[in-house]
């Protein structure tokens, strides 16, 4: 079974057994890479017929599992199976080339393929889209890590980590009779800008390969995720040897270095606990520090630590914030300090958010600089802070240029430039892959999922649109800029018709933006379209206090994308309702 590229099905003679119908493919394609090749019979009809009633869903199903069976002829009783509750793909019968590959990633070889994950499957539900997306961002995740990050991630020492842990002492250093391995490069000179954080070996406790697995992919997402920040230097230390009990002995930090990060996991019989742990290593006072724990086959990914992994970059960066005031961080961390103005919205933080940026730009170029003032650009057409936009937009066109020719491969520029093309432009099909690439790169990427979202609804597809909106505010939890996730999900929860969660996402950002438009607005539809007029007008008085000369005409002139979908018009309706004049 290939997988990898057009499915394609061949017998042992080489013959094509690949079912015509696009469905029955995709049944195969999800039991192949499902736990023991096995799914229940709901979740492959929600994924597949999740616009259908339970019962034409189950009589879809019965039929796709027909023609499986019959392009499978004498062969297909044995290797597909099902019962009242389960469908089952006998692995052992076939070989599938995804399996395979991640057996070589497994054993620390590197795997290799330039094919897309299940190329040109269009089943068109948009649960298997959702499922197709993040399927494929696994895979391509793990053909990157293999990679660039190759020098990152010495693949001598991933290798001993995933074969030789054993209950006494995990394979995670050299032994005592080695010297000790310098810092992945030279220690960063204390004239250059950036934040240092050392990045600790791991401490793994319970004596499990999987545990060492675990740490090893976590350990390359935390890292991804520090360095796309643009501000975080990252060291990275080297453990010197082992004692007996406990963890190993650690080299010494440099003295420039000002916040240590560790991974912690702990495995027992029935599931792996992931700690990360934020320190002071002057006096080893800890900063911050959260754990999550997942049975173990849901910890076989590491798909369930993103929200610790967001998190503790999170809490790295406003550490520094905090330690001596936004101004005062400017020095070292100049996009921190911005996006932290910019996020604030008002006018006033708009500009000194720019100015930072500008004097960052002209000093020091980097992707994230002209990503972030791009981005704001967005803010200021957004909330009619310009009379002639253009000139702006155009700028901002030139700025997402060359953020993009920098760093092409960095998730959060990747997010940030997609964001530009799709609601700046309405070129969706080129911010899609943006997104797309930025999610390869980085699952964790909180603000890609929230902007993807936003594209979504842009795009007509409101339902999906908010399933994106609602993961994006689970990773963003802790995030400074949460509200931001909650405007999303308000805006997507109103496109869809669900008016309640718009009212509830709405009401949460507001207590932190109370003028913040674009939350006004949906407040205002939502509670029109749930014939509550009293608030629809309390809060269309706040937004026109905001916008004194709001209207519908103005909102289409401002270039608000997604108003001629469904859900847009759906949006529209409810301003209407609530009294918003059209011209």
């Amino acid at each position: 079974m290939y997988l990898f590229g057009p499915f394609t099905l061949l017998g042992p003679g080489g013959e094509d057994l690949t079912p015509k119908s696009r469905k029955s493919r995709a049944i195969l394609a999800m039991l192949a890479v499902a736990p023991r090749g096995s799914r229940s019979r709901v979740w492959l009809r929600d994924k597949l017929w999740s616009d259908r009633g339970e019962d034409q869903a189950s009589a879809s199903l019965r039929q796709a599992l027909l023609d499986i069976r019959k392009s499978l002829g004498a062969r297909g009783a044995q290797l597909l199976t099902a019962d009242k509750n389960t469908v089952s793909l006998d692995l052992g019968m076939v070989s599938v080339d995804a399996l395979e590959l991640a057996q070589r990633e497994r054993r620390g070889e590197e795997p290799v393929t330039t094919e897309h994950f299940l190329e040109g499957i269009d089943v068109r539900d948009p649960e298997f889209e959702e499922w197709l997306t993040l399927e494929r961002q696994s895979w391509f995740a793990r053909l990157e890590e293999a990679g660039f990050e190759a020098d990152l991630a010495p693949k001598a020492v991933l290798s001993e980590a995933r074969r030789e842990a054993s209950p006494a002492v995990p394979r995670t250093a050299p032994p005592p009779s080695m010297p000790l391995r310098p810092p992945t490069g030279a220690p960063p000179s204390d004239s250059e800008p950036g934040w240092r954080v050392a990045l600790m070996p791991p401490v793994i406790l319970g004596g499990d390969p999987a545990a060492a697995v675990l740490h090893a992919d976590v350990q390359r997402a935390l890292r991804r995720a520090l360095i796309e920040t643009g501000d975080l230097r990252l060291v990275e230390m080297a453990p010197v040897g082992f004692g007996d009990v406990g963890p190993p002995l650690f080299s010494r930090l440099p003295e420039q270095v000002h916040l240590s990060i560790q991974v912690r996991v702990l495995a027992d019989p029935t599931s792996l606990r992931l700690g990360i742990v934020l320190q002071n290593p002057a006096d080893n006072t800890l900063v911050w520090a959260d754990e999550m724990a997942a049975p173990r086959r849901e910890a076989a990914e590491a798909t369930f630590a993103m929200p610790l992994i967001v998190r503790a970059t999170e809490e790295a960066m406003m550490h520094f914030l905090r330690r001596h005031g936004t101004e005062a961080a400017e020095a070292d961390g100049r996009i921190a300090a911005a996006v932290a103005s910019m996020f604030r919205l008002a006018r006033g933080d708009l500009d000194r958010s720019e100015e930072i940026l500008r004097r960052h730009v002209d000093t020091t170029p980097t992707a994230q600089g002209y990503a972030w003032l791009a981005f704001l650009n967005t803010f200021r057409v957004g909330q009619r802070f310009n009379p002639a936009d253009a000139p702006l937009i155009e700028e901002t066109q030139h700025l997402a240029h060359r953020a993009l020719g920098l760093e092409p491969n960095n998730a959060l520029v990747s997010a940030l430039v997609g964001h530009i093309h799709s609601y700046l432009f309405g070129e969706f099909d080129h911010a899609a892959a943006l997104f797309e690439r930025s999610l390869r790169v980085n699952p964790a990427q909180t603000l890609a999922w929230d902007l993807y979202a936003m594209l979504h609804a842009y795009a007509g597809q409101p339902k999906r649109a908010l399933a994106m909106a609602r993961w994006a505010r689970h990773l963003g939890a802790f995030s400074p800029h949460r509200y931001y996730f909650e405007t999303t999900r308000a805006i997507t929860g109103n496109f869809s018709g669900d008016h309640r969660t718009a009212l509830d996402a709405g009401q949460a950002a507001l207590a932190e933006r109370p003028d913040f438009n674009s939350l006004l607005r949906v407040l205002v539809s939502s509670n029109a379209h749930l014939d509550r007029p009293d608030e629809a007008r309390l809060f269309l008085d706040r937004l026109l206090q905001v916008e004194p000369n709001f209207s519908i005409a103005s909102l289409r002139e401002s270039g608000y994308p997604g108003l001629d979908t469904e859900g847009g018009r759906h949006f529209l309706d409810g301003l209407v309702k609530a009294g918003v004049r059209r011209h």
